[in-house]
């Protein structure tokens, strides 16, 4: 999950979602279940939420989509076209005012975390604290939809004797550090929790660690540092598809265009990024098959004795290949 968005004009951004620690490299075998989406999957219609999208609509005080609907697959929620769908036809249009971003933290929780304290931490923060308000929160239509802890399958969250099945490859590394970096983030929002509203005082590192999950798998990078974006981020990753959420800042509104046409009841997805599986499998959860974007990190240890060592690091570097040395 984490996605930096590339500014593609002075208003526009392009985002796709990135995890906060890229992982560039193919997984070794595991025999813990891999989920591979498919957008043919079938579907059926999600009782539960059928009335979000009103909501949402009203929340924004404007029409955001016709041609889509919310259903249920094998591999869980999604978007599925509830009309034919052309190419260059806009999805949705979803305000900022109805998306969730670290500046919907109280003020007076935000003053009393320190500079450490980063984007995704603050808004996994204001995920639990909508979650301890249960019915009194604004937003308890989108937070009662969000995944529950058992939904998440992310290596994060994966037990030790599950991550020495990759313990080989570079996945892991990038797990661990990811992880490290969580409870970092949780030590340093810890020292405030005291000072909290009520119910902020009992929150655990794994309930830090689940929110944060949904956050990093769930948001995009934008003006506002991340952002989740309720119904958009139903979509499903297709690494084929040329469709990705664009964020007009003079409009103030998220947007998909349809990269392919689509019949009435066709899952719409888009891609999520270039991505290899391990970073999908470290940041989502998932892997999927014949990945076109798929990578693998070879490591090479370069003797600086070698009578070669000057014309391999120069081939490393004509290559944009990352360089090192050892003695």
């Amino acid at each position: 999950m984490l996605i930096p968005s590339a500014i593609i004009t002075n208003t526009w951004w392009a985002q796709a979602q990135k995890p906060i620690f890229p992982a560039l490299f193919r997984i070794f075998s595991t025999s813990r279940p891999i989920t591979s989406v498919s957008p043919k999957a079938s579907y059926s219609v999600d009782v539960n939420c059928i009335n979000f999208l009103p909501w949402l609509e009203e929340k924004a005080g404007t029409k955001i989509c016709t041609a889509l609907s919310i259903g249920k697959s094998s591999h869980g929620r999604a978007l599925y076209a509830s009309e034919n769908i052309i190419a260059g036809d806009c999805l949705f249009k979803i305000p900022y005012s109805v998306q969730l971003a670290p500046d919907n933290l109280p003020q007076d929780i935000t003053c009393l975390l320190g500079g450490e304290v980063g984007h995704v931490a603050k808004l996994a923060l204001f995920i639990l604290r909508e979650q301890r308000l249960g019915q009194n929160s604004g937003w308890e239509p989108y937070i009662s939809l969000l995944p529950q802890p058992e939904d998440l399958h992310s290596t994060v969250f994966w037990s030790n004797d599950e991550l020495k099945m990759i313990q080989p490859s570079a996945l892991y590394k990038e797990t661990l550090r990811q992880k490290t970096q969580i409870e970092e983030d949780f030590f340093s929002v810890k020292l405030a929790f005291d000072q909290f509203p009520d119910g902020f005082q009992v929150v655990t590192l794994q309930e830090f660690t689940y929110a944060y999950g949904l956050v990093t798998s769930r948001a995009w990078g934008s003006s506002r540092g991340v952002s989740m974006i309720p119904f958009a981020d139903f979509l499903n990753h297709d690494c084929s598809s040329e469709a990705y959420v664009l964020s007009d800042e003079g409009k103030q509104h998220s947007e998909v265009i349809a990269d392919r046409n689509y019949a009435s009841g066709d899952q719409v997805m888009i891609r999520y990024g270039k991505f290899s599986n391990a970073t999908l499998l470290l940041d989502f959860g998932f892997s999927v098959s014949y990945n076109h974007y798929d990578q693998v990190q070879v490591d090479l240890n370069i003797c600086q004795n070698d009578v070669l060592y000057a014309q391999k690091l120069e081939l490393l570097d004509r290559y944009q290949t990352p360089s090192g040395s050892s003695g």
